[in-house]
């Protein structure tokens, strides 16, 4: 099985005041069979942690792309609904652009060779767009976050967090030879990951 580039653990600032966890607190989930395409790119989205956001950027010239690496969840461990929200501020450069222009792309690969098509690589594209923080759906985005990135919690409170999900309006997976899948959009929500894929842990 390859390794998943947003599995891998984060390195430590020096100066972090508490010592947290590198072991991601959810059980890790086998990797489904390369002919479901669907439900492999859901297995993606739910069992990464971090990928690549690019956005329109206000601050390069001529509309260029900027990239920026973002933590993000589709729900919490065991329970993946399939669209990846994201914890961020609008003192971001990613977020910035995003009150320009909400249209982003999120890329997601497994690490061992990225380039190799053997080795998957996902693109989701569509609207970033901010949950309202007196909604249900916040509450929930955010127990996610404190749940799979727990040191979130503890992040400063004047950098006015917000949390913002992906409306998915195309997907691009590549996880074989033969050129690129196009998904469906309804056939990836409907897609579902089983419990009795749960792996244990080494």
């Amino acid at each position: 099985m390859l390794t998943l580039s947003g599995a891998y653990p984060s390195l430590r600032h020096p100066f972090e005041l508490e010592k947290q966890s590198d072991e991601c607190p959810c059980e890790p989930l086998q990797r489904p069979d390369r002919f479901n395409k669907e439900e492999l790119a859901r297995w993606m989205v739910h069992s990464m942690d971090w990928g690549v956001l690019t956005t329109i950027s206000t601050r390069l010239p001529d509309g260029q792309p900027f990239g920026n690496v973002y933590s993000f969840v589709d729900g919490p461990c065991g329970k993946g609904m399939g669209t990846p929200y994201f914890y961020g501020t609008y003192m971001d450069q990613s977020f910035h652009d995003s009150k320009q222009n909400d249209k982003v792309s999120f890329t997601l690969t497994e690490a061992s060779l990225p380039s190799s098509p053997v080795c998957a690589r996902l693109t989701l594209s569509g609207k970033l767009v901010e949950v309202n923080p007196d909604s249900e759906e916040y509450t929930r985005a955010q127990a996610a976050f404190f749940q799979r990135h727990p040191q979130m919690a503890t992040w400063p409170s004047e950098h006015n967090w917000i949390i913002a999900k992906l409306e998915i309006e195309d997907l691009w997976l590549i996880n074989f030879y033969g050129g690129a899948a196009i998904l469906s959009i309804e056939e990836y929500f409907s897609a579902k990951l089983s419990p009795d894929m749960q792996l244990e842990r080494l």
